[in-house]
């Protein structure tokens, strides 16, 4: 009985990853559900180009805004040492 349960175990694992080959989301959420994780289908609107745009935007507006701030000096602090 186990070599049959583990036999249908194994060809449903081959049969899922065969038939989502091209669709990674799918067989990450199916991992997921398998693990007990919740499993949030989530599909936005936006491409890769727009969110890396977003970010590269974001960082460009941080400092064109921080381009007129002194840079501040850390001063150099000096541990003391055991002697023995």
């Amino acid at each position: 009985m186990r070599e049959f349960y583990e036999a249908k175990r194994s060809s449903f694992w081959c049969t899922t990853i065969s038939a989502n080959s091209g669709n990674s989301q799918k067989l990450w959420c199916t991992l997921h559900g398998e693990v007990g994780e919740a499993v949030i289908e989530e599909t936005g609107s936006k491409t890769a180009d727009e969110f890396a745009t977003y970010f590269k935007d974001k960082v460009n507006l941080v400092r064109a805004f921080t381009a007129t701030t002194p840079l501040y000096d850390v001063p150099l602090k000096v541990t003391p040492t055991l002697s023995q």
